[in-house]
């Protein structure tokens, strides 16, 4: 929720609790006042740590990349790692004195000291400063000092890592996909769970989507499937996390929240590309049906719907539109090489009626950003057709006159409507 209606509705409900003696009128205000405070303010000095922690360390790996031939080779060896065992002891006597910002920072510069130790030892011994394996050696450091000393800032920077070893081994051998990056992702994603840190869930599936693409070219070629299979793969994998994300909603309601909205996000937007380019379609282009690759996922998210519904925790007329992308996603194959002219017309009605759905989905279970994104789908859509249809057929004054008339109307009307059905999402979760 937004600050204003967090606090909003805070104030309703501690009304409630004082009137069934749950909470006491002083500690009512106390919780107010502390709610009121602005998140900036408290968190601006961990902030600040943390990011002078990151400029030390890029004062550390441009201190090493300067070359500097004077220093013997010893002294820059044991002078780095000095420093960074420094920095890591310090941060045991701030944290037993109140200040776990500060520990966090001296956590963090202790591992930008290691990647600049590793840079250094590279230096010195003539090692190409790309080799993939000193990164993932930083990066494990990292996700260690995270898992040992319960240290978000170490877990960031494993995650972050562990991007850059990925780029690294794809721009070294970019025909086999880098596969042994599940490993690490896997870790940090446990370790962000763990952690109870939102942001490094958030962190772990941008890396995911990052994987995907940069490996998708190697992807599509170790797996023989055509860039169009990849595609309907990908919505299929996006409605698995989707489904997921339902399934566990109860125990971890944040992190499902936020893979439910990434899972959305990535299944309307490939689904909104499948109506482009129709010109171009022909079975020609189509490459040997990959049966294992597009059967795996269809029964990944055929069962998880099951499971969903006879749990009680999906309604049957959601399930069967979440279902509903997937059988079209795999219709749109067939389709290609045989009624090409026909999946613009089609996809993009599809795609106005499921944004509609989004908006009536998130309205049933209380999420603003299922409604939100519904709406800005529909509205998308809509500008595209406008644009792709009517911009042929129209003079072009009269077009933009009409545009403009019906962008402000239609923009009034939706912003009613969503506002209306996020009070009442909001008002079903109170």
């Amino acid at each position: 929720m937004w600050q204003r209606a967090y606090l909003h509705k805070l104030k309703s409900d501690l009304d409630l609790w004082i009137e069934r003696g749950w909470v006491t009128p002083a500690n009512a205000e106390q919780i107010l006042k502390s709610a009121e405070e602005r998140p900036s303010a408290r968190r601006m000095p961990a902030i600040l740590a943390v990011l002078g922690a990151v400029l030390i360390g890029f004062a550390v790996m441009s201190f090493v990349a300067a070359n500097w031939n004077e220093i013997p080779k010893l002294a820059k060896l044991i002078a780095i790692f000095a420093a960074m065992w420094a920095a890591w002891l310090a941060a045991i006597p701030l944290e037993r004195r109140g200040h776990p910002a500060f520990a966090q920072a001296a956590i963090l510069v202790g591992l930008g000291l290691f990647g600049g130790g590793i840079m250094l030892i590279a230096q010195i011994y003539h090692i190409v400063t790309d080799d993939p394996g000193g990164v993932l050696a930083w990066c494990i450091a990292a996700l260690a000092a995270a898992w040992l000393l319960s240290s978000r800032p170490a877990l960031a920077l494993g995650i972050v890592l562990a991007v850059v070893w990925t780029a690294f081994a794809v721009e070294l051998d970019g025909d086999t996909p880098h596969w042994t990056f599940w490993i690490v992702w896997l870790a940090g994603a446990a370790l962000a769970l763990r952690l109870a840190w939102l942001p490094g869930f958030h962190l772990s599936l941008i890396s995911l989507i990052v994987w995907q693409a940069i490996n998708a070219e190697a992807v599509s070629d170790v797996l023989a499937i055509a860039p169009e299979h990849l595609a309907v793969f990908l919505i299929l994998e996006a409605l698995a996390i989707w489904l997921a994300a339902i399934l566990f909603s109860a125990r971890a309601p944040r992190f499902a929240s936020a893979a439910e909205a990434y899972a959305i996000v990535a299944a309307f937007v490939i689904f909104w590309v499948l109506q482009l380019d129709p010109d171009n379609y022909g079975p020609e282009q189509s490459a040997a049906w990959s049966p294992f690759v597009i059967l795996v996922p269809v029964a990944l998210v055929g069962a998880l719907a099951f499971f969903s519904l006879t749990r009680g925790l999906l309604e049957a007329r959601h399930g069967g539109a979440i279902v509903s992308i997937a059988v079209f996603s795999l219709l749109w194959l067939p389709l290609r090489g045989t009624a090409p002219e026909l999946i613009p017309w089609l996809y993009a009605a599809l795609f106005l009626a499921l944004a509609a759905w989004l908006v009536s989905y998130g309205t049933s279970r209380d999420s603003r950003f299922a409604v939100n994104f519904g709406f800005v789908a529909f509205g998308a859509e809509v500008l595209w057709l406008y644009f792709e249809t009517l911009n042929t057929l129209l003079d072009t004054a009269l077009f933009f006159a009409l545009g403009g008339i019906l962008l402000i109307v239609g923009a009034v009307v939706m912003e009613r409507m969503r506002r209306r059905l996020v009070k009442q999402a909001e008002g079903g979760v109170s």
